[in-house]
């Protein structure tokens, strides 16, 4: 697609870069030097440093620690990591992943590139808002946020909305390379390679269990990706244990990782120009105040589904994923029935905030059953004109995809040492009020 062209007038106040009294970082203006969220560096460190700073001798590729990952990424051509921010989160991510995650030595290896990676992208980041400055006018008007916990069928909905062309969800693959310049078909395949590495072992670790049906390079992508490059994402608590960094990020402020994730939202699209957007992640509930202070026109669609289901989702993907770095995966459904209560009280009380007219609720149950009516409700919702073409679309869409599903075998509560009965006793009141 053409290059979206540089607006002539500001549009809109939400268009201005975040920043100032009150808000979040103003990309690609330099920044802040690594802050210590426990007061030292992290990790371990048997290599030691030589006098000149590098660091060697053995065990040196099982160091996990800040200083060593902005090493790295200097080492690998990234010349300034002066600029980099959210180094406090990463330093507690660090700490819990060498504390707690036991990894092994290739699971430390993979959670290092996947940290690096992130750093990375900030780094790409903050040259092309330098390089092209225009990019921060780009206007991000009225996005729709679809969320729901994992097997909500909130992917589901996201992928039936995508259909519709007065809707825009960027594709995973430009959502994993947000300051990309895919400007030639060489560069396009590359980048889409890039993505399908990235998905290719974890929809193998689920294959069979209903869970990755939806997932590809050239699909709707989940956009915990933007804040996980913030290292504000609950999505690493599916792929690793680290109960002490969930925790902290539970109660974290995410303003500024939500204006990060703006940041890249605006190079994606001014790189793809989109009509509107809409966007997704599991764990954007209990983060509304944030979200809608960064967009702050923003509408949101929450699935909801049998809490029993989700915990037992969340138990069966993060046993899958931590079994592709972990020593040992520990008995993960008490502590998913744990943070899922957590999450759905949070959210419960953010939902106390929202302007009237801008969250629209809709059940897992009704989506299978009427998918053509339910998205027709959230097209109302976003100020999208529905036609009948389109519900023949999503209702074939939906069928197609339950038929693949129902070949599958789902994850249950009893795999994960939970009860399906004590679940719905605990999530009584949800149930009750969601109609699940």
């Amino acid at each position: 697609m053409s290059r979206r062209s540089e607006p002539a007038v500001l549009a809109r106040e939400s268009a201005v870069p975040w920043g100032g009294p009150g808000g979040g970082p103003a990309w690609g203006r330099g920044g802040a030097q690594p802050g210590r969220a426990h007061g030292a560096p992290l990790g371990r460190t048997t290599g030691g440093r030589a006098a000149d700073g590098r660091t060697g001798g053995p065990g040196h590729d099982d160091v996990l620690a800040v200083d060593d990952l902005l090493e790295r990424v200097r080492e690998d051509g990234e010349a300034d990591a002066g600029g980099l921010r959210f180094l406090p989160a990463l330093d507690r991510l660090v700490h819990s992943l060498d504390t707690e995650a036991d990894l092994h030595a290739e699971g430390r290896a993979a959670a290092r590139s996947e940290l690096m990676s992130a750093l990375q992208k900030q780094q790409q980041m903050i040259r092309l808002l330098r390089d092209r400055p225009e990019i921060a006018l780009n206007d991000i008007r009225a996005p729709l946020f679809v969320t729901g916990l994992p097997g909500s069928g909130a992917a589901l909905l996201h992928n039936a909305l995508a259909e519709h062309p007065g809707l825009d969800a960027p594709t995973l693959a430009e959502l994993h390379d947000p300051a990309g310049r895919a400007t030639t078909l060489r560069r396009r395949r590359a980048a889409l390679d890039r993505a399908a590495r990235l998905v290719r072992d974890p929809v193998r670790a689920t294959a069979g269990r209903g869970s990755g049906l939806l997932i590809g390079p050239t699909r709707p992508g989940g956009c915990h990706r933007l804040l996980g490059n913030a290292f504000h994402g609950m999505t690493a608590a599916l792929s690793w244990r680290v109960p002490s960094y969930a925790a902290w990020l539970e109660s974290a402020d995410t303003t500024e990782a939500y204006a990060f994730h703006r940041a890249q939202i605006q190079a994606v699209t001014w790189r793809i120009p989109a009509s509107k957007l809409v966007l997704r992640d599991s764990f954007h509930a209990r983060h509304l105040g944030q979200l809608l202070r960064v967009y702050p026109d923003a509408k949101v669609v929450q699935v909801h589904r049998d809490p029993a289901d989700t915990v037992a989702a969340c138990a069966g993907i993060a046993t899958a994923l931590r079994g592709r770095t972990a020593g040992q995966v520990r008995a993960v459904g008490p502590e998913w029935a744990d943070r899922v209560e957590r999450h759905l009280v949070a959210a419960e009380r953010a939902r106390l905030d929202v302007p009237r007219g801008r969250l629209l609720d809709l059940n897992f149950a009704d989506l299978v059953a009427d998918p053509a009516g339910q998205v027709r409700a959230v097209l109302a919702f976003a100020g999208v004109t529905a036609t009948p073409m389109f519900d023949r679309v999503v209702s074939t869409f939906v069928d197609g995809t339950a038929r693949e599903a129902r070949r599958a075998r789902f994850y249950q509560p009893a795999e994960f040492g939970l009860s399906r009965r004590e679940l719905t006793s605990r999530f009584a009141l949800y149930r009750a009020r969601y109609g699940v």
